[in-house]
């Protein structure tokens, strides 16, 4: 298995902390959030040149930590669907773990989708109180029929990781590539194609937050106990 850890943008919400930095080299404790999921991957069993960073803002500051690292020119115009299609490009020939680089997270969870038998699997959690999130409709099955922030109360909320079996790889590149997809998030690109390869749903209860704004950054420091540098 390779992983792809997207990482392209810029995090400007988060100004005060990232101090014209990419968003994915917050602190958190002695260690980045990027170098965080670079050191948990390993320790989950991957090896670290089967480990992509796909960058974009200020890549030349990811390149001492990114095993291997993919450069976005377009990160500015183009949304992470045509960075995951980038990378799609050089890892097509293993199944692929896609992670985006704003994630604080344990080992368990990587665990818990590395070791699914399904060939491609969405991470989730119960939606609860998580409001404005990306929801996941599936049948009675766990297989997956759409992803999108416009389905609202589904009762599952994606958590931004996921794996892609290598018989999928082309097809799902190419939806990530159109010209329709290349500006958008690569959930649209999922749901175009699980028809054709079923997708399943995996629902978590281990710790992971998502950092977007101020708010969660100091929300992530308590959560994991890390303190702020």
């Amino acid at each position: 298995m390779k992983a792809v850890i997207l990482a392209a943008g810029k995090g400007s919400r988060l100004g005060q902390y990232t101090q014209g930095k990419p968003k994915c080299l917050l602190p958190l404790g002695s260690e980045s959030l990027l170098s965080r999921e670079i050191r948990i991957l390993q320790e989950c069993g991957l090896a670290e040149n089967n480990i992509y960073v796909v960058g974009g803002y200020r890549s030349e500051l990811l390149e001492p930590i990114a095993p291997n690292l993919i450069y976005n020119p377009h990160y500015d115009t183009k949304d992470n669907s045509y960075s995951l299609g980038l990378a799609l490009g050089t890892v097509s020939d293993d199944s692929v773990l896609v992670l985006d680089a704003d994630l604080c997270f344990d080992a368990d969870i990587i665990m818990e989708i590395i070791e699914d038998v399904h060939e491609n699997v969405l991470l989730s959690k119960r939606s609860g109180d998580l409001e404005e999130s990306t929801g996941i409709v599936t049948e009675p099955s766990g297989r997956v029929t759409a992803i999108g922030k416009k389905y609202l109360n589904t009762g599952y909320v994606y958590i931004s990781i996921f794996k892609i079996g290598k018989d999928t790889i082309r097809d799902f590149r190419k939806a990530l590539l159109e010209e329709k997809s290349e500006k958008t998030w690569y959930p649209l690109a999922i749901t175009e194609i699980c028809g054709q390869y079923p997708f399943y749903n995996l629902t978590t209860k281990q710790r992971w937050h998502e950092i977007d704004f101020v708010e969660d950054y100091l929300e992530t420091l308590e959560m994991f106990q890390l303190k702020e540098k």
